[in-house]
């Protein structure tokens, strides 16, 4: 990564289509592995960088393309260890096999909150500052091959928050009863997630009226239309 400058991924649309040296944050803190599954909350609202990728074309031949990428910050609630994914957003592909599909599409598919497949996306109603949900991860290594204390988002292991990880007292969880109700009666009439979403957005309502409808959702508690 360089000192370019990042612009946040609020407000991007991304349109549906057929490295320096740093303080590893995670220095001293207890190591993660590949086999468990954590739980993972969004620390931040995401940023946009552009990066170089290698594309082969048809008849073989590759060429340099850049792409924007955004870099998404999550936090292992046990041990705060800081877990890093790069979805690629300026063009996202929708399949039914996974490996034509966009990661991000993947992810949040893999969270039980779909991406709408037509038109443009708006991502401040997708990406949630303290969105949580449980995965595992990929462990970074060195040029010799060891662990180096870096963590990435292994993408197909991601699913939603089990029962017992709701409700935990955690400032970054809200209240769910006042606050769902007015999300409810703010995006009353909506006949899917994303307008209910783009209701609350609208309404300019509060983080935590926002979060209670889009965890609900994720809980399988809101029937559309509302």
């Amino acid at each position: 990564m360089t000192g370019e400058p990042q612009k946040s991924l609020a407000g991007y649309k991304s349109k549906v289509h057929e490295a320096g040296e740093f303080e590893n944050p995670n220095e001293g803190k207890t190591p993660l592995n590949d086999s468990d599954e954590y739980v993972l909350r969004l620390t931040e609202f995401p940023h946009v960088k552009t990066f170089p990728q290698i594309k082969e074309k048809k008849d073989g031949s590759r060429v340099t393309i850049q792409v924007d990428k955004a870099i998404c910050v999550f936090e292992d609630e046990a041990s705060h260890n800081i877990v890093t994914a790069f979805f690629r957003v300026d063009s996202l592909n929708f399949s039914e096999d996974e490996a034509f599909e966009s990661g991000i599409v993947r992810f949040f598919k893999k969270i039980k909150a779909p991406l709408p497949e037509t038109g443009d996306i708006e991502w401040g109603n997708h990406f949630l500052v303290g969105m949580r949900f449980r995965g595992r991860v990929v462990v970074g290594k060195d040029d010799k091959k060891a662990p180096n204390g870096k963590y990435f988002l292994d993408v197909p292991t991601c699913r939603p928050i089990l029962p017992s990880d709701k409700n935990d007292g955690t400032a970054t969880t809200p209240k769910p009863d006042a606050s769902l109700a007015n999300a409810l009666l703010l995006a009353k009439g909506a006949k899917t997630h994303q307008e209910a979403m783009d209701k609350l957005q609208s309404a300019g309502a509060p983080k935590e009226i926002v979060m209670a409808l889009f965890q609900a959702n994720l809980d399988g508690k809101v029937t559309f239309p509302i």
